[in-house]
């Protein structure tokens, strides 16, 4: 039972220093081409090969959670993103991106087929216009899929 209690101890212990042992790279944005969509991520370095993600989409006048995470791929030398897209009241996403380590854009496609280019816009904060530029545009015959 001591050995139990002690093993409970420093799973707990791992748990609450995880956020002291992840160091912030940073918030960084992308867009969703084709769609009106930004995606903003703080990306936390868990050991120099996997990354935690935290964030939110940006569209219009609207703002949802993002989560997820991110491994470096050494075969294939990119990295492998995936993180769970919350849209409002019913579409929820499950997304998959790909993405080359010198321009940090890739592709990305989502459980509902929907896919396309994930444009790397830079670190947050974003130029307000170019923000609102993005997010208000409508996007020609495009729909989103679920």
């Amino acid at each position: 039972m001591k050995k139990i209690k002690l093993l409970l101890l420093f799973f707990y212990m791992m748990f609450i220093s995880l956020p002291l042992i992840a160091s912030s790279l940073g918030t960084h944005c992308w867009q969703q081409v084709p769609f009106a969509h930004v995606v903003c991520f703080e990306v936390n370095d868990v050991n120099g090969h996997y990354f935690s993600l935290i964030g939110e989409t940006i569209v219009s006048d609207a703002q949802y959670p993002l989560d997820g995470s991110a491994l470096f791929d050494g075969n294939n030398k990119l990295f492998r993103l995936s993180f769970t897209q919350n849209m409002g009241d019913i579409f929820v996403f499950e997304n998959a991106v790909s993405i080359d380590p010198t321009s940090l854009s890739g592709t990305w496609i989502d459980d509902g087929g929907n896919f396309g280019e994930f444009q790397y816009l830079g670190v947050a904060p974003l130029d307000p216009d170019e923000l609102k530029a993005i997010t208000t545009r409508r996007a020609k015959k495009q729909r989103i899929k679920k």
